[in-house]
């Protein structure tokens, strides 16, 4: 029999909203549903490193091939792949071409990563911006003592087309990158911050960015702001990132790039003043990109 408890292991704890509310809901499941046939039916249950989900909002193949694409793309591994039971390897290790140090490290501590992070497809998630940790729990087998911590990164794919701006910020904002960025809260323990600082994930993101010789992201936070209101369309808020290049010689200006997408057609539009209390003044409208 598998024991099914709301988890507060470290690699995951700090992604999941009003945690109080979360482990009251899944203590409540838990005396009422002991048994869950679905999961004790689950071979690989405690096998640990990344996978697509085994269920229901698991990545369909074409979703699936677009993930392997910008995963090997940012490490450069040639023989990564997603075995026959949705997890994914990374082969030779020594055989790369290309890529970042920074991101093959990173996806070398996911696969060896004590817990379990599944992919899950989450289409028109208004609670979700781009990709998020979600589904702390923990798993143990009652009969063996067994247990695994488990986290999902439900993905909103659509999100990624409604993505406007300069062509080298849109490209330093694609999917692979946001999977890295969540890969760092799983398997890294990093954090995000909303004091107007790009945060632990983005900075160990923008380190991948720099090998691969693409611009920075400069916060975490999107702005939010809004358009000239238009008879026909009306009014519309816009969030928007700032990436910036600098020179490759001395005395070269450091380049920008912005970043655009409509707010509420994307994901939550959250109060960042009443997410952190080193904010002074009126308290700002923003955008939380990549949970």
């Amino acid at each position: 029999m598998i024991a099914r408890h709301a988890s507060t292991c470290s690699f995951t704890r700090h992604a999941i909203h009003n945690r109080t509310r979360f482990y009251a809901v899944a203590a409540l499941l838990c005396a009422l549903f002991p048994t869950l046939t679905a999961l004790a039916s689950d071979p690989l249950r405690y096998r640990p490193g990344l996978r697509n989900s085994p269920g229901k909002d698991r990545l369909n193949p074409k979703q699936l091939d677009a993930v392997l694409g910008n995963l090997r793309e940012k490490t450069g591994f040639a023989e990564i792949r997603f075995d026959e039971n949705g997890f994914l390897t990374l082969g030779d290790r020594t055989n790369f071409s290309g890529g970042s140090e920074t991101a093959r490290r990173t996806l070398i501590a996911t696969v060896e990563m004590k817990g379990v992070v599944e992919l899950e497809t989450a289409p028109l998630r208004s609670s979700i911006s781009f990709a998020r940790i979600a589904n702390l729990i923990s798993f143990q087998n009652r009969t063996t003592g067994q247990r695994i911590d488990a986290c999902s990164i439900q993905i909103d794919f659509g999100d990624f087309s409604l993505l406007r701006g300069d062509k080298q910020a849109i490209e330093a904002f694609d999917l692979g990158f946001v999977l890295l960025h969540e890969l760092g809260h799983a398997a890294l323990d990093l954090r995000d911050t909303y004091d107007g600082s790009p945060g632990d994930c983005e900075v160990m993101v923008n380190r991948v960015r720099r090998e691969l010789s693409m611009p920075e992201r400069q916060t975490y936070v999107a702005q939010i702001y809004q358009t000239v209101r238009s008879p026909s369309v009306g009014a519309t808020r816009q969030a928007e990132l700032i990436f910036v290049k600098n020179g490759g010689r001395a005395g070269d200006k450091p380049q920008k790039f912005h970043l655009n997408w409509e707010a509420q057609r994307v994901g939550p539009i959250m109060d960042i003043g009443a997410l952190s209390s080193s904010k002074k003044g009126k308290p700002v409208a923003a955008s939380i990109s990549g949970q």
